[in-house]
């Protein structure tokens, strides 16, 4: 039966990884005024050009440096680190030799930050001002020197430009911050260069790996630029305009190209359907104000969606080569909510899919929890069930070899299970922000941690048993051909 069952995964694995590129992620950026709740919203999907890599989900403690503290990365960026470092919660790689890739999290003052969104620099942009491979800040170590040292959105864009302006930037990324009064999207457009903009409140944005930025107001407060992010392009002769005004976009970026267009295009017009976005836009606005106020639900189907309602549904065969904005390479996938009425100590919450969504549930996760539960911490690269992530990347793989025979009623199953987490949030604030009340910072952290670990461990055992399952049907049904599909044995008796 093993035998059996690794030829067909590893069939599946072939089919799965047609679809590659040096970039991934999308990201999903809205202000207080767009969304269902009135809170501020970052998201973002980690997605990955191969097929495996384990992630952990983390928290630092608070800590006082009393000595000076150098950090450095494999590529050679060096810098030396505040005395303070804030708790914070991160994603980070289990395998760390080419970083740490924190990626997302909560840090101790309410900050949210999820980096990066990767975006590649246009051929003239590089050539004018290099990007600094060899020293520059990179996605691997941008969350871990900006998150624990800053106390608002925009201070961390600043830090970033400071660091920037230092060291240079090894790659083109693009990053999200959020605290209780302001949302900042940031743009790294080349070695030097960058730029950033407070997000304004009743927009919102779905970021693939392309720059997007078109004309800003350079001298507003509520903009954060380089020196020379007019004047470079101006003098090496690559600046361009759109509409009679200077283009960021056009003129760091590369070319829209099949890879990205569908997701921002997929995206727009899920959630602003009555302006019809057409597909084959050269330039794409980046601020787009929604048909309906958008709630994290809503958040969660756009990390799933594969454009099912539209002609370039990505589960047809015809479709096969589309980049989806979920699919099965997603290493995790977040969506992070700044909630006004919680202290900063709190932040909000955090929801995250461990693997893709398409066949994973959405977790919460407060920003003050203080640990996490041992099967998240699990760094083994090769597959074991001890840990979550490839608990999740296992029931996916299984999922996505035929969606409907296998997969559907798993995401039928996490969906109903995902949607009782939702309506119950609102009661769990309550209780939290009663607790921090009239207990304490330490009662509520305590609480938060573990609420946290009991709902986790419980969605942990169910994953391990979707997996036996999974794993017995599938053998089967290569000898049996059985017609009806898979069915978890804990499914309510009502949605079988």
């Amino acid at each position: 039966m093993k035998k059996r069952v690794t030829a067909i995964i590893l069939t599946s694995l072939m089919a799965i990884s047609t679809i590659s590129s040096s970039y991934a992620c999308t990201g999903f950026v809205a202000g207080k005024d767009a969304t269902a709740a009135g809170d501020p919203i970052i998201a973002r999907t980690e997605d990955f050009s191969g097929g495996v890599h384990n992630k952990t989900f983390v928290v630092y403690p608070h800590k006082e440096n009393t000595k000076e503290t150098i950090f450095t990365d494999p590529t050679g960026f060096k810098i030396t680190l505040p005395k303070t470092q804030y708790k914070y919660t991160a994603i980070c790689d289990a395998e760390q030799s080419e970083g740490i890739y924190d990626e997302v999290g909560f840090n101790e003052m309410g900050v949210a930050m999820s980096a990066t969104v990767s975006a590649g620099v246009g051929d003239a942009a590089n050539k004018a001002d290099p990007l600094v491979e060899n020293g520059g800040l990179s996605e691997a170590s941008i969350t871990t020197v900006v998150l624990p040292y800053i106390k608002t959105a925009k201070e961390g864009v600043q830090r970033i430009a400071d660091i920037i302006d230092k060291h240079g930037a090894a790659e083109g990324n693009i990053v999200f911050f959020a605290d209780d009064k302001e949302v900042w999207y940031m743009e790294i457009l080349s070695g030097h260069q960058y730029a950033a903009v407070k997000v304004p409140d009743d927009v919102y944005a779905v970021v693939p790996n392309h720059f997007l930025l078109g004309s800003i107001d350079i001298k507003s407060p509520d903009v954060i630029v380089s020196k020379n992010l007019i004047s470079l392009p101006k003098q090496k002769g690559f600046y361009k305009e759109h509409k009679g005004k200077f283009h960021i976009a056009l003129t760091y970026g590369e070319k829209f190209d099949d890879y990205n267009r569908p997701r921002i295009w997929g995206g727009q017009n899920m959630f602003s359907k009555s302006t019809k976005v057409p597909y084959d836009k050269d330039v794409f606005e980046i601020w787009r104000k929604p048909d309906k106020k958008i709630s994290i639900e809503d958040v969660m189907e756009l990390q799933r969606y594969r454009y099912e309602d539209t002609t370039k549904n990505a589960n047809l065969p015809e479709n096969a080569g589309i980049r989806a904005i979920g699919f099965p390479r997603n290493l995790e996938c977040h969506i992070l909510q700044v909630k006004k009425d919680f202290p900063k100590a709190i932040g909000g919450t955090m929801w995250m899919a461990m693997a893709s969504p398409e066949y994973s549930v959405y977790l919460p996760f407060y920003g003050n929890i203080a640990d996490t539960i041992e099967p998240f911490r699990v760094t083994d690269q090769s597959y074991t069930p001890a840990s979550f992530y490839w608990t999740m990347r296992s029931v996916n793989l299984y999922c996505a070899m035929n969606r409907e025979k296998y997969g559907k009623n798993v995401r039928a199953f996490w969906k109903d299970y995902e949607r009782k987490l939702l309506k119950n949030q609102v009661s769990e604030d309550k209780k939290l922000l009663e607790i921090y009340t009239k207990q304490g910072p330490a009662a509520a952290e305590k609480y938060a941690t573990n609420s946290a670990n009991i709902l986790s461990s419980d969605v942990y055992e169910k994953a391990s048993q979707l997996n036996k399952e999974l794993m017995t049907y599938i053998a089967d049904d290569e000898g049996k051909s059985k017609k009806e599909p898979f069915m978890p044995s804990f499914m309510n008796p009502e949605k079988k």
